[in-house]
């Protein structure tokens, strides 16, 4: 299958990113539909029949959105400079700053990020958005981050599951993987301390840096069993955000579901939930469920 088609309709823009633009159904459009959705994936298991479960789930909400999907890779989230990532991500920046130029009212965005790749994904493409154009200011154009199975802490231990989680499943890769990664997490863990590496813990606070991603509504959906990413560490991120930056911020949480798993055990709650929250101010003003 050619990279165009896999996550058909969208198409391929540059490595390992997809876009597909909509023209906006004037009856659809004054349901408050995002004119922009932009989804960071995640890393262990991203598979495209996984990652199409969103994509569908999206244009079955939002059918007259734009849809821009960046995948994530292993090397650019604990190894690669941040230049070569901001490189590759140079034609899904093109997009956004389209979207952000043609804006004349609300911020109409939604910026849906998932797991450590994802938020990784989304910082460095903020970053990138800054320092190719400091005018821009993404509060002004994203109007809800929907954080996804994120972010956890810095532990090794952690470190060691969301890693091994990201190993293939193929015999023998994943027997070679698991062979050298625990000796590999302890290296990676020492640089990261000594702060010769990027981290989670980079990636907890820039996910809370107005100056990064804004000042933009943050709605956390996470699991209880999640066994990758704590729930504890989930909620005290909410916590980090209203009390140290003071942005509006809610969590849902579900039972029952692993890493990256919401949709394919609560599809329908799941996606009623993010349309409340972006459709419904009221959500913001009510104590968020607990599922």
């Amino acid at each position: 299958m050619s990279s165009s088609t896999v996550f058909w309709p969208l198409e391929a823009i540059g490595q390992d990113i997809y876009y597909i633009s909509r023209h906006s159904d004037p009856v659809i459009s004054v349901k408050n539909c995002p004119r922009l959705i932009i989804l960071c994936t995640w890393l262990g298991g991203a598979t495209p029949h996984r990652i199409k479960k969103y994509l569908d789930g999206y244009s079955s909400l939002y059918p007259s959105s734009s849809i821009l999907l960046i995948t994530a890779r292993f090397l650019e989230m604990v190894a690669l400079p941040f230049s070569v990532l901001h490189t590759r991500l140079a034609p899904a920046r093109n997009i956004v700053i389209q979207y952000v130029e043609a804006e004349t009212e609300r911020p109409s965005i939604l910026w849906h990020i998932f797991s450590h790749g994802g938020c990784n994904s989304a910082i460095q493409m903020a970053l990138s958005l800054h320092y190719q154009r400091s005018d821009i200011d993404l509060s002004k154009h994203v109007r809800l981050f929907v954080l996804d199975s994120c972010p956890g802490d810095a532990s090794f231990e952690n470190a060691y599951k969301a890693a091994a989680y990201s190993l293939p499943n193929a015999f023998p890769a994943r027997i070679v993987g698991q062979t050298l990664l625990y000796p590999t997490i302890g290296i990676v863990t020492g640089l990261q301390n000594a702060g010769l590496m990027r981290s989670v813990k980079h990636l907890r606070a820039h996910l809370n840096d107005p100056a990064v991603l804004g000042t933009a509504r943050r709605l956390y959906l996470y699991s209880k069993a999640d066994q990758v990413v704590r729930w504890e560490d989930v909620e005290a991120h909410i916590v980090d955000a209203r009390t140290q930056q003071g942005l509006q911020a809610e969590g849902v949480a579900f039972n029952g579901s692993p890493h990256c798993a919401l949709v394919r055990d609560h599809s329908d709650v799941y996606w009623k939930t993010i349309a409340s929250y972006w459709d419904d101010p009221e959500a913001w003003k009510s104590p968020a469920p607990k599922l």
